[in-house]
């Protein structure tokens, strides 16, 4: 089950809402989840709750999701009922922005919808009265129509809107950009941050450790099943169950998460690793906290309440959240700050960030910065040093995939003279699975590749970045979740082709050393990486998110996304503008 309260004063539970976790949706192949209350509440009900516990975004979503079952009519009604609740029209108002109800959006917004946003927690009040606007829609829509669809881009004759950034400050062919290549190459450079063990362990080893460890704390709840929705020779699932407990602020819930979690590889051990050391990160990333402190961990987190500005004004160092480009700008509101490590020349200090960028479903008594937090930057590892270098290459991976937009010339298939890779290319062909890659290689120059299948219109595809161009291949390819059994498009006539054993390679076959590199390539492109250590007591296996300002840090694209000029910089090379 996971972490033992037994040890921590926590207040009479009867007090607690109970909340239990559902899969709502699947988002460019990434399942979402909501929190909702165990037992059914009527709209009255909610918003009585929501007088004493203003905050609690799990509630405020789930009278979203109620609301958004009714037609605008019955929407229309109930507003004229409860015209004096602001907490209702505030939700109201949210639902016609989410719906697309424009009557009742107009109406709501005559009455105030600047007052209302004061009124919910949740972003997307907030974000209507900055960003929603036809502009905004348009290159969203564009955006996410080339990212998921593949669809092609417009020509700037075609676009309907200004490009939203002035033309002269996007740098044209990023001539500043430090490569790895550069980096790489100074092999000797002492590094930043000297490396805590050069320890590996094979994935066997890895298995047999980490299956002792989750044994000692009743994690795991089911038995272990392949699955077929997977191009990996080897696809594993298994499910866990843990639950969070929170008393912090005004807000005092439970939560019980029943979880699955998938492992892929080439050989059965790899897989068998691959999903255990996701139970282990994800088991990590979920707090529960007792006044305003966390529950659980290695190294325990204090909350500090404050505004970004105030922090500052103490003479701590404190990460801005309006450097993330969010979806909405921070306002300079009172939030909940813990403590990490910011990385730099000199070493390392220590610096404050929002403790909702850190933690997973994290809800506690303050306005949510955004729509929701996923995992990246999240890693375990058997070392530390390796958790934070799978750490930064999923944030590197997922910043590629927001900004490297689709065209068909950075498409290619892959050849191998590999016998393992050979046959799991060749069983994928024989059975009319026709995988194609789409090189995602930021301008830093590390390896990150999208692999995908297309079936008629839908795409299904797995990305992964790596300081080895052929790692990162293989694990996109074995992210991929698509039956084995199903037929896919063939690539394009043309296509060109590229050997496996070609791929680029800036990895030194040691953790502590390649770390080295990405930290010092990060560093020379004004970068500075920031880590939170997340190593839970009753595991004591590191776990580390990691943060890259500078770089992406919402990783989906949707109309609430916030634009980069480097988004544009790629659509103006693409269009041949540039």
């Amino acid at each position: 089950m996971g972490t033992d309260f037994s040890e921590n004063i926590m207040e009479d539970l009867s007090e607690f809402q109970i909340y239990e976790m559902k899969f709502v949706r699947n988002v460019a192949g990434v399942g979402s989840f909501a929190c909702v209350p165990s037992k059914e509440m009527s709209i009255q009900q909610v918003l009585d709750y929501l007088k004493s516990h203003p905050n609690d975004q799990f509630m405020h979503n789930y009278l979203l999701f109620t609301l958004a079952e009714y037609d605008k009519n019955k929407l229309e009604g109930l507003i004229e009922q409860k015209k004096e609740d602001l907490r209702f029209l505030a939700a109201a108002y949210e639902v016609s922005v989410l719906r697309g109800f424009p009557d009742v959006r107009s109406r709501l917004e005559k009455m105030g919808a600047g007052k209302l946003a004061g009124h919910t927690p949740l972003i997307f009040a907030r974000w209507a009265l900055d960003k929603d606007s036809p502009g905004h829609l348009f290159w969203t829509g564009v955006f996410e129509k080339n990212v998921y669809n593949h669809e092609p881009l417009p020509s700037l004759s075609e676009i309907e809107f200004p490009i939203p950034f002035d033309l002269d400050d996007i740098d044209p062919d990023g001539k500043d950009i430090v490569h790895i290549k550069d980096i790489f190459s100074e092999s000797k450079t002492k590094s930043v941050m000297p490396g805590t063990s050069a320890r590996r362990k094979t994935a066997s080893e890895t298995v047999k450790d980490i299956v002792r460890r989750l044994a000692d704390i009743d994690l795991i709840t089911g038995t272990e099943r392949r699955t077929v929705w997977s191009l990996s020779p080897y696809a594993l699932e298994r499910s866990w169950n843990t639950e969070v407990r929170v008393a912090v602020g005004r807000n005092r819930w439970r939560l019980a998460i029943p979880q699955t979690s998938y492992g892929k590889g080439m050989e059965e051990d790899q897989a068998r690793a691959s999903y255990l050391m996701e139970m282990v990160e994800r088991y990590s990333s979920f707090a529960s906290f007792s006044n305003d402190l966390t529950i659980g961990y290695k190294d325990e987190f204090n909350l500090v309440r404050s505004s970004y500005t105030d922090l500052v004004a103490q003479g701590l160092s404190a990460l801005d959240p309006n450097i993330m480009n969010l979806e909405v700008p921070y306002e300079d509101q009172v939030l909940y700050w813990i403590a990490g490590r910011e990385i730099s020349a000199d070493g390392g200090a220590e610096i404050y960030l929002p403790a909702q960028f850190v933690f997973l479903f994290c809800n506690l008594d303050e306005a949510a910065l955004t729509s929701g937090v996923s995992s990246n930057g999240l890693a375990s590892g058997n070392t530390e040093d390796e958790a934070r270098l799978h750490a930064l290459m999923e944030y590197i991976e997922r910043d590629a995939e927001r900004v490297a937009l689709y065209s068909q010339e950075r498409c290619f298939t892959l050849e191998a003279e590999d016998p393992a890779i050979a046959c799991l290319l060749d069983k994928c062909r024989e059975r009319g699975r026709y995988v194609q890659f789409l090189d995602l290689t930021p301008d830093l120059g590390i390896p990150c590749y999208k692999a995908f299948v297309q079936t008629g219109d839908e795409i299904v595809k797995g990305c992964a970045a790596d300081l080895s161009g052929k790692a990162a291949a293989v694990s996109a390819l074995t992210e991929l979740a698509y039956p084995y059994f199903v037929r896919s498009n063939p690539p394009p006539a043309g296509q060109k082709s590229i050997k496996y054993e070609e791929l680029p390679d800036y990895s030194s076959g040691d953790v502590s050393r390649d770390l080295n590199t990405v930290e010092r390539l990060l560093l020379s492109n004004g970068l500075k990486p920031i880590y939170v250590d997340l190593t839970k007591k009753d595991l004591d296996v590191p776990v580390v998110r990691a943060f890259v300002p500078g770089l992406e840090f919402m990783a989906i694209l949707d109309r609430f996304s916030d634009f980069s000029k480097r988004q544009f910089r790629n659509y103006l090379k693409i269009v041949g503008a540039r």
